[in-house]
């Protein structure tokens, strides 16, 4: 029992069993001398600080659901790409920030998804990951343009630097996708995956060197690349082998070219179409037919000599043009000299080089057609874009009396109606 209150220094100090736990309180001032554990005086009580009620009772806001589900998708989508603990880290904090972001908090679920796709895709990026965009949106099941539109618009809003990925840096974990190992497929299919890796990494580089990757997404490249790559390395005997039976033998990603099929297919025709303008320059075969077909077993000799043939070819094209020219200017003299010839009417050639053709195909005067490799976009001119004409409506118009009456009912009409009503009403 305690002697004193601490307070008043009273000694008339009571117990107090009033309530579940002991007390010992101070008859003269009232303060509660001993609570159990607890002690507490008068002094204590009016100089502690207040705590609003609000803030005793806070809690911590809980995740929505929503949000625990966007948590769990990018998670699994960085488990499946096989990014490290740091990555994955730092994309589930990023989808935090977008999630919430007022952007995209009243957008649909599908977007929010896409959401998650764009911090997967960024992260790897900042990263240097080699992931391609046509990969996410193949796990997402969402087209390459939306999946675009999405990142741009999240790359606005968060503020964040677009960083560019080579496709030289996809190359190598692109070629380890394909199950070609000595012990994964049979011995006349298996290819070990560095020397798979060189011969598509010198392909993609002559494929630079020919304006082909320019502008171009690069699955559909990589694809097409591995596949001549993994046929000239035994020509002979996998020549015979289609595009479809080389990814089923070599049980390719189905997000690379399933979606993209009908790209690598041109990418193909390309790349053989390059490498046949290099053979026909290889001096041992003499001008000989070089088919793309059959084009895959001088691809070592291409690859070897890619520099020397490069130059070559371009400089016989050249030459080719110029012979030509001489020979349509030989005839046109011959012909204007003739009493018969008329005299052509003056064009000029820069006007005609800029008008838009009818069709797709370039004309035949066009400047392109003096260079063997060119982009892609100055060897197909593309129709212009030609918008609808937009009417130009007010409301202010004036309106004629006669459109007026043609909305106004006529006599015979008030009572054709009134008829057929009262007829529906006794019905």
């Amino acid at each position: 029992m305690p002697s004193s209150c601490p307070d008043c220094g009273s000694s008339n100090v009571v117990e107090d069993d009033l309530y579940s736990q002991r007390q010992w309180v101070c008859v003269d001032c009232g303060s509660v001398v001993s609570e159990g554990h607890l002690t507490t005086s008068l002094s204590e009580e009016t100089q502690g600080r207040a705590v609003p009620y609000h803030a005793s009772t806070e809690v911590f806001k809980q995740p929505c659901r929503n949000l625990i589900a966007g948590y769990s998708r990018v998670r699994a989508l960085c488990r499946i790409l096989r990014l490290s603990n740091d990555m994955e880290s730092a994309v589930a904090s990023l989808f935090g920030r977008a999630y919430n972001h007022p952007n995209f908090i009243y957008v649909t679920l599908t977007k929010k998804e896409i959401l998650g796709g764009c911090c997967v895709l960024s992260v790897c990026r900042q990263c240097n990951w080699p992931v391609a965009m046509g990969t996410i949106g193949y796990l997402l099941g969402v087209e390459n343009a939306t999946l675009g539109a999405v990142y741009r618009e999240f790359t606005k809003a968060l503020n964040i630097e677009i960083s560019t990925i080579s496709i030289m840096d996809m190359l190598e974990s692109f070629c380890y996708d394909f199950k070609l190992g000595p012990q994964q497929v049979e011995e006349v299919f298996a290819e070990p995956p560095q020397r798979l890796v060189d011969r598509t990494s010198a392909l993609i580089e002559l494929a630079t060197d020919a304006w082909i990757v320019t502008g171009r997404q690069p699955l559909p490249l990589l694809i097409a690349a591995v596949y001549l790559a993994w046929q000239s390395l035994n020509p002979m005997v996998r020549m015979k082998y289609t595009f479809n039976k080389f990814c089923k033998i070599g049980q390719a990603p189905e997000q690379s070219w399933r979606r993209s099929r009908e790209s690598v297919v041109k990418r193909l025709k390309e790349l053989r179409d390059v490498l046949c303008k290099l053979g026909r320059e290889l001096p041992w075969l003499r001008g000989g037919v070089v088919e793309p077909n059959t084009v895959v077993k001088l691809v070592d000799d291409i690859l070897k000599n890619r520099k020397a043939l490069l130059t070559r070819a371009v400089r016989n094209y050249e030459q080719q043009l110029q012979n030509e020219t001489q020979t349509a200017q030989t005839t046109d003299s011959n012909c204007s000299d003739s009493p018969s010839s008329k005299t052509p009417e003056f064009v000029d050639p820069g006007q005609a080089e800029c008008e838009n053709p009818p069709d797709e195909e370039l004309p035949p005067n066009h400047w392109s057609k003096r260079h063997l490799f060119l982009p892609p976009c100055v060897k197909s001119c593309k129709r212009q874009r030609v918008d609808a004409p937009q009417l130009e409506v007010t409301g202010d118009e004036d309106i004629s009396d006669s459109e007026i009456e043609s909305y106004i009912r006529s006599q015979d009409e008030i009572e054709m109606y009134q008829k057929v009503r009262k007829e529906l009403k006794e019905a």
